[in-house]
């Protein structure tokens, strides 16, 4: 209103002065003072209509203040529209997660829960509460929850049995010590390094096993060696399986062979047995006659068999030809030849 007022006295005294000047100037003094007083109109008009749109506002501001709040109802569609946006977004984020479970490596617990391999017991429940929460079946609309929410369990049980903790914590050890060996092979000439630690090996060497880039390596370098003993592991168990199953079979060969031991001696010790093997005995030997040796007489002579009878007695046996004359032997004839 004060502005208003203000601007309406200045253009009564610019007024006063154009009609002042007026009365001594000609036509173009005329002409200024109407172009003064066009403006002096327009700067008015635009006084007046911010004085009633700030009104306006004041008015409703105080209007606003005087209502009471509005109910609950006219808010429900845009706190629903918020609810939806940010289960959309959480819809997301687990369905993210679950992938990066069923995509992790299956032979080490840590990838599972994405822990870092020097985690503690308190920093393994924390982190299993956390994808918990993450993949539930109950929270997550994805088809695979489910495994993954199994998966994460077989994870903190392994990582809560010692031995096998153990067991793993051994194999990262060796993976971590292989990664710094390469990395300080890899850095033994780097300037810039040196420059920025002043030449501390050890401060580099600190630094780097903090960084994202050692953990990723040391994962890397773990997957080949976990993957290099399970193999060794299963052809073990393979060879130790084949081996069990050989012995059973030779068990059982061998059981079965003292069997029919035990079975041949039961019929021979058989007494029905035992008669027909006599019995067929005394009827072997009672088909045959019985041969005598002759008793040598003490000073017995025998004549010496002339070759005369001798040749009697092939010629008879071995006959004569029609001409009269003896059939030679087989082995006359291949004497002659």
């Amino acid at each position: 209103t004060g502005s208003v007022e203000g601007g309406a006295g200045a253009t009564g005294a610019t007024g006063e002065g154009s009609s002042l000047r007026g009365a001594g100037a000609g036509p173009a003094a005329e002409a200024e003072v109407k172009e003064e007083e066009g403006a002096d109109a327009s700067a008015l008009m635009k006084a007046s209509i911010l004085h009633e749109a700030v009104a306006a506002a004041s008015a409703a501001a105080a209007v606003a203040a005087a209502m009471p709040p509005a109910p609950l109802e006219e808010l429900a569609d845009s706190e629903t529209l918020l609810k939806a946006f940010f289960a959309e977004v959480s819809d997301a984020a687990r369905d993210a997660e679950v992938e990066r479970i069923l995509a992790c490596f299956k032979l080490n617990p840590y990838e599972h829960l994405n822990l870092r391999f020097d985690a503690s017991e308190d920093d393994i429940r924390r982190a299993f509460r956390k994808v918990s929460l993450m993949v539930h079946p109950d929270k997550c609309s994805h088809p695979s929850a489910k495994v993954a929410f199994d998966a994460i369990g077989q994870a903190q049980r392994l990582l809560g049995q010692e031995e096998v903790k153990m067991e793993l914590d051994f194999n990262l050890t060796r993976s971590r010590e292989t990664v710094t060996k390469a990395w300080k092979k890899e850095t033994r000439n780097d300037v810039v390094l040196r420059i920025r630690f002043q030449g501390d090996r050890d401060a580099q060497l600190a630094a780097f096993l903090e960084t994202d880039e050692c953990h990723e390596r040391v994962k890397l370098e773990a997957r080949k060696t976990i993957v290099d003993l399970e193999w060794r592991r299963r052809k073990l168990t393979l060879r130790i399986k084949s081996e069990e199953v050989r012995i059973t079979q030779e068990e059982a060969e061998e059981k079965l062979a003292r069997k029919e031991q035990q079975k041949k001696h039961k019929e021979w010790d058989n007494e029905k047995s035992r008669s027909e093997r006599v019995g067929g005995w005394r009827d072997f030997m009672g088909g045959q006659k019985s041969k005598r040796k002759k008793q040598k007489v003490t000073g017995e002579f025998r004549a010496p068999t002339l070759r005369k009878e001798e040749r009697a007695e092939e010629e008879e046996y071995h006959g004569l030809d029609k001409n009269g004359n003896r059939v030679l032997r087989p082995d006359e004839v291949s004497k002659a030849w």
